[in-house]
């Protein structure tokens, strides 16, 4: 019930259906929901992509292309996007984090802390030598989710 068979040239040929290609796409695009990588979502896609074939043709190698051309598309796209959101700038001194003071719980290493700000813990890289434990530090900057820090309050209007 899956599959379609279609005769050419006195070989049989099976064809995936679209209802088969559209429930593997569902599939997918719930294991993404769960992943969050965005690389099953281009699985989605592609099978997605088989399944519109499959309601036109039913040339498995034509299903087979489109899914692997939209595949592929979709694979640049988030491959693109994912290069732009490296690109972004960071945080300026607009941001209101900037001149903020933090409190040292513990070093883990080398220049990595670990402080309190804003009522949890965060990680965070100091240049020089830290403070001891419970004393402070001003953020300086961000790298993602990594607060950077100075022993001096900045300059907010620079």
């Amino acid at each position: 019930m899956g599959t379609y068979a279609a005769q050419s040239e006195g070989t049989e040929l099976m064809s995936a259906s679209p209802t088969l290609w559209f429930v593997l796409a569902v599939l997918a695009l719930a294991a993404e929901f769960l992943s969050g990588t965005f690389y099953l979502l281009v699985v989605a896609s592609a099978l997605t992509g088989g399944g519109f074939a499959a309601r036109y043709t039913e040339q498995l190698p034509l299903q087979l292309g489109t899914a692997v051309i939209v595949g592929l598309a979709a694979l640049l796209l988030v491959t693109r996007w994912r290069r732009r959101l490296k690109r972004m700038p960071l945080p300026g001194p607009d941001d209101a984090d900037i001149g903020q003071r933090v409190i040292i719980l513990y070093t883990q290493g080398g220049d990595r802390l670990r402080v309190h700000f804003r009522g949890t813990e965060w990680d965070a890289r100091l240049e020089g030598t830290p403070p001891l434990p419970g004393g402070s530090a001003f953020i300086a900057g961000k790298e993602g989710n990594l607060l950077l820090l100075t022993l001096d309050k900045p300059d907010r209007d620079e």
